[in-house]
């Protein structure tokens, strides 16, 4: 048994999931299993992209087929439950990481070892990205979540503050927390921090070592679910947060479901006022330019 368990979840997106394989292999600490969930999409070039890496892997590498797809969230599972091992983490096949990801986060969890913590995450660095036939063209990178010291359930609260690609979790956590809900076509990620969140810390690494990809098509195969399904992310956003806030409702309590609603508020209310803040600070520096110029 290797001590990390690494999933991969993709359908028809080889161009993607080569690199996601090779992500893996680039790894400085070797001590893994990666599991590579084809959910409902073709078994050739899968089953090719593995066996060319073949004497890389040794025998670290199983490959799940499932005849049609089952969703993202069920392809994890089935992924977690293929293979055994005391951490895990969901590296989906469009992301990526550097090599030191996997070395930094389990040396950060082992030093914190008898501290409630369930996982840890890195910062994450946005990549925007096209597809031209089988090449990766373009990659712009900014800076996904380096403004957070630390991660909060108020802030998740509020909306996903990291990306599963940069989360490395204990496995034992499952059997309490739950696994990811398989009815959640979108956001199973969010709910999932969410409910780690209310029992345990997760630590932070200040360093980006986690890549989350974006393609600027958002209409093709390649997509991102953020932006090719955005108006499946508005429906769900909305339906968890209103079962939560219903179980607080019928319970007669304050709960996560009071949090999740007043912490979104409070956020969009945070965004408008930057906004703002932002246009009349740009308003006042074209007045004062052209003031100079001796425009006005």
């Amino acid at each position: 048994m290797n001590r990390v368990v690494v999933v991969t979840r993709t359908k028809d997106r080889s161009v993607l999931l080569a690199r996601a394989l090779d992500s893996v292999l680039a790894q400085t600490f070797t001590d893994w299993t990666h599991v590579i969930v084809n959910d409902g999409g073709e078994r050739a070039p899968v089953d090719e992209l593995v066996a060319a890496r073949r004497a890389r892997y040794g025998e670290r590498v199983r490959v799940v087929h499932h005849a049609t797809s089952l969703g993202m969230e069920a392809a994890s599972n089935a992924g977690l439950r293929a293979a055994e091992g005391e951490l895990a983490v969901i590296h989906d096949d469009d992301d990526s990481w550097s090599p030191e990801f996997l070395q930094a986060c389990v040396e950060w969890l082992d030093a914190h070892a008898a501290a409630n913590v369930a996982g840890v995450i890195t910062h994450a660095v946005r990549i925007d990205e096209d597809i031209e036939g089988d090449q990766i063209v373009r990659p712009q990178r900014t800076p996904y979540n380096n403004w957070m010291p630390a991660v909060t359930l108020w802030r998740m609260a509020a909306s996903n503050s990291f990306p599963p690609i940069s989360f490395l979790f204990r496995r034992a956590i499952l059997d309490e927390v739950g696994w990811f809900r398989e009815d959640l076509p979108v956001l199973g990620d969010w709910d999932f921090h969410l409910r780690v969140l209310t029992r345990y810390e997760i630590g932070l690494i200040p360093r980006e070592l986690a890549n989350y990809h974006f393609r600027r098509d958002a209409t093709s195969a390649y997509s991102n679910t953020v932006t090719g399904a955005v108006d499946r992310h508005h429906h769900y956003d909305a339906l968890l947060r209103n079962e939560l806030l219903r179980k607080d409702l019928s319970a007669g309590r304050f709960g996560l479901g009071v949090l999740v609603n007043l912490a979104k508020q409070l956020d969009e209310l945070q965004r408008a006022v930057d906004r703002n803040s932002a246009f009349s600070y740009v308003k006042d520096k074209v007045y004062n330019l052209a003031k100079r110029a001796k425009l006005l």
